[in-house]
């Protein structure tokens, strides 16, 4: 597994970078995470870095990783740096309401940080 996750301090969010493709399980795996990382924190934003990412396994694994952001209470979700296939998948699960979360699209992280930080207030 060559994604990482970390809790970021400096802006107060969880990054998700992935690379290659995510399969379910990874999906299941990072879902727990997500909870275990943002216990106690003051925002359950997150920021997923897919300049290196390929494919999801599935539409299950779609499904799923969209399950684990609504169980872990995710508020807002940053993707940065998605193809257009990957944009297009995200905004299609986005509009079925399996998403909870608020989502865009950001070409660099600052943008992303100034929408997540927009969000706060």
């Amino acid at each position: 597994m060559e994604h990482k996750i970390w809790y970021d301090e400096e802006h107060q969010l969880l990054h998700l970078q992935i690379k290659g493709d995510f399969s379910t399980a990874e999906t299941l795996y990072f879902g727990k995470k997500y909870i275990e990382m943002l216990e106690g924190k003051p925002y359950r934003q997150i920021v997923v870095d897919l300049r290196e990412g390929r494919n999801m396994e599935s539409r299950e694994t779609r499904t799923i990783s969209n399950d684990m952001l609504n169980q872990a209470r995710i508020t807002d979700v940053a993707y940065v740096g998605a193809n257009a296939a990957g944009r297009m998948i995200a905004k299609v699960l986005m509009k079925l309401g399996s998403l909870k979360a608020e989502s865009d699209f950001f070409k660099d992280f600052d943008e992303a940080y100034q929408w997540i930080e927009k969000r706060r207030k």
